[in-house]
């Protein structure tokens, strides 16, 4: 389904898909593998097949959970800053994220208890989690199943409660820093929480579950998506604040050798450069990659979030199959691998027309 993009303008369509869209696709596809590579006989029988995919795969695919973070982070500067009257009714806000997110999270996670309840008469393989309690199962649609202590229902599902913390503790400062009455406190407050987040709530594993951990990506993000914004207020500020951040970003990295640190940097970097004049209005993009390309990168882009949410189902069910009929080679490990991401993708297709573009309707009725 390539429709969605034929609404954008050819520089948008570029800028936008080739770019957003582009990591976003990425993103996905490899926390996708890394999933795949990650559970069950499929794992067990590619690992055979192909260990050093499955190896790096299993090892540094996680790591593409901060280009959502840092991508996420930006789209929210988008929407939020530098436009005051948006943020005057911020539990509006906060409603209207948290139904975008909640309807095609918790079909999800419905989707998920089914297929491992379907799963568990062919195997009994760890990766399945328990039978879903009611409170248990109550706790998903709340996005407080991590806070609470309850094991997740689905993979990855973490991130989606994650992503919901990180926007309200946004609106917040933002929404607090204007009764201020200085254009340089909000940048100053996200900087600050980034920092400190960089610095030392990152390696606090105990927080691994607030949105506090996490903003070494997101608020790194949400100033270079701020820097952007060429008639935003307090960019002076914002520019001082990005800069003073990206020092303690490298200063970080050289000290930890984390790679997950240069990830976020060349995330945002390439994000901020994508933001140059130069670079938005060069026009270099021949039109058959803005036609094709361009529609294929913005369709695996829009696609993404449903991806995310569905390919586990599929591959607990897939690898309950290999299970019970014993496709123990490498040889099927491989094309078990391969037939669970086709179907998760023509899941995650149908999910986005008809799950997830409904929750965006819902959310707009919010006012």
């Amino acid at each position: 389904m390539l429709a969605p993009a034929s609404h954008l303008k050819p520089n948008a369509l570029v800028d936008r898909s080739l770019l957003i869209d582009g990591l976003k696709a990425l993103a996905a596809q490899t926390i996708v593998i890394h999933h795949l590579v990650s559970y069950g006989p499929m794992a067990d029988a590619a690992g055979l097949a192909a260990p050093g995919m499955v190896s790096w795969f299993g090892t540094y695919g996680r790591w593409a959970v901060q280009v959502f973070l840092v991508v996420a982070g930006y789209l929210t500067a988008q929407a939020l800053c530098g436009r005051p009257t948006v943020l005057s009714r911020p539990w509006s806000l906060m409603a209207k994220r948290y139904v975008r997110l909640i309807w095609p999270f918790g079909l999800a996670v419905t989707l998920a208890v089914m297929a491992a309840e379907i799963a568990r008469f062919w195997t009994d393989d760890e990766m399945l989690p328990a039978s879903a309690g009611i409170v248990q199962y109550v706790s998903h649609w709340l996005l407080l199943h991590a806070v609470l202590g309850h094991e997740s229902l689905s993979t990855g599902v973490w991130y989606v409660a994650i992503d919901f913390q990180l926007f309200v503790l946004t609106v917040l400062l933002l929404w607090s820093s204007r009764a201020l009455r200085w254009s340089g406190w909000a940048p100053l407050l996200i900087g600050l929480l980034t920092v400190a987040s960089l610095v030392w709530i990152r390696t606090w594993s105990d927080w691994d579950n607030w949105a506090p951990y996490f903003y070494n990506a997101y608020g790194v993000g949400l100033l270079v998506g701020w820097l952007t914004l060429r008639q935003a207020p307090g960019l002076i500020w914002v520019k001082a604040v990005l800069l003073s951040v990206m020092v303690v970003l490298l200063w970080q990295w050289a000290v930890s050798l984390n790679g997950r640190l240069v990830v976020i940097f060349v995330t945002a970097a390439l994000l901020w450069m994508a933001s140059l004049p130069v670079v938005r209005d060069s026009g270099m993009m021949p039109n058959a990659l803005q036609s094709v390309m361009g529609r294929l990168i913005h369709y695996l882009g829009c696609t993404s979030f449903a991806l995310f949410l569905v390919h586990f189902p599929v591959s607990m069910l897939i690898n309950a199959a290999q299970d019970r009929f014993d496709w123990r080679s490498p040889q099927d490990g491989m094309m078990a691998m391969a037939i669970a991401w086709f179907l998760s993708m023509v899941l995650a297709d149908i999910f986005y027309r008809y799950v997830e573009r409904y929750g965006l309707t819902l959310s707009r009725r919010i006012r």
